[in-house]
């Protein structure tokens, strides 16, 4: 199982993206702050190095649990729920890389808390694009088979914990990424989870109706 790096123009941000996350609607910023979000762009674009992997094995969901090569993962309800009729799960990993991360460590140093600000932020787009560009793969290797959305521990009370276990299914590091002794990922703006597949898959839905994660990014859209 080999991670597959993504070319930057698959996945580009632009400046527009970045103003709509950081809350501009119809008003444009000064032109030093679209000036720097364009210095930071052109940074980003020279430098890094996103990446991504998935390993798609039979399994099966069942009340708060779902079953993939012999590993249980206690995805909780919602989560099952919404995998329901899931006859494959593609278990993944994606991330900005460690390149980015050098990119945010070496600009903190500045202690210039816009351009700390504007990093996270494209971080965070950054890692999330790879992650639909990985959909889009998906969706090509199993034409046949429509997929849920993908869920990642965190999301609807599924434990951090758990992340051992998605990892022990990907080779430990995959795309370079390490869990830290409480389950956080470096580099930082990575994602990891699982994607249920199948004939009779609905395809589309988050649960943010039952989702008490306040901080959630999908709050917004």
């Amino acid at each position: 199982m080999d991670d597959c790096p993504v070319a930057y123009p698959d996945i580009a941000l632009s400046a527009e993206e970045v103003l709509k996350e950081i809350g501009y609607g119809n008003t444009l910023p000064d032109e030093s702050v679209l000036t720097l979000i364009r210095e930071l762009l052109a940074l980003i674009e020279k430098e890094v190095k996103p990446r991504y992997v998935y390993s798609v094995s039979d399994g099966e969901s069942e009340d708060r649990t779902v079953r993939v090569r012999g590993h249980l993962l206690a995805t909780n309800a919602t989560i099952t729920h919404l995998l329901e009729h899931s006859t494959r799960f593609a278990v993944f990993a994606a991330t900005a890389g460690r390149e980015f991360e050098q990119i945010q460590q070496s600009h903190k140093t500045t202690g210039d808390m816009l351009v700390i600000y504007l990093l996270d932020v494209m971080g965070t787009l950054l890692v999330e694009k790879t992650g639909d560009y990985m959909e889009k793969k998906l969706e090509i290797a199993y034409p046949d088979m429509p997929h849920t959305r993908r869920f990642s521990p965190g999301y609807c009370n599924w434990h951090l914990t758990e992340q051992r276990k998605l990892f022990a299914l990907l080779g430990q590091q995959p795309c370079g990424i390490s869990l830290s002794d409480v389950c956080l990922m470096t580099p930082i703006k990575s994602i990891s989870g699982i994607i249920g597949l199948g004939k009779e898959v609905r395809p589309g839905q988050y649960a943010c109706q039952y989702c008490e994660l306040e901080t959630c990014y999908k709050r917004k859209k």
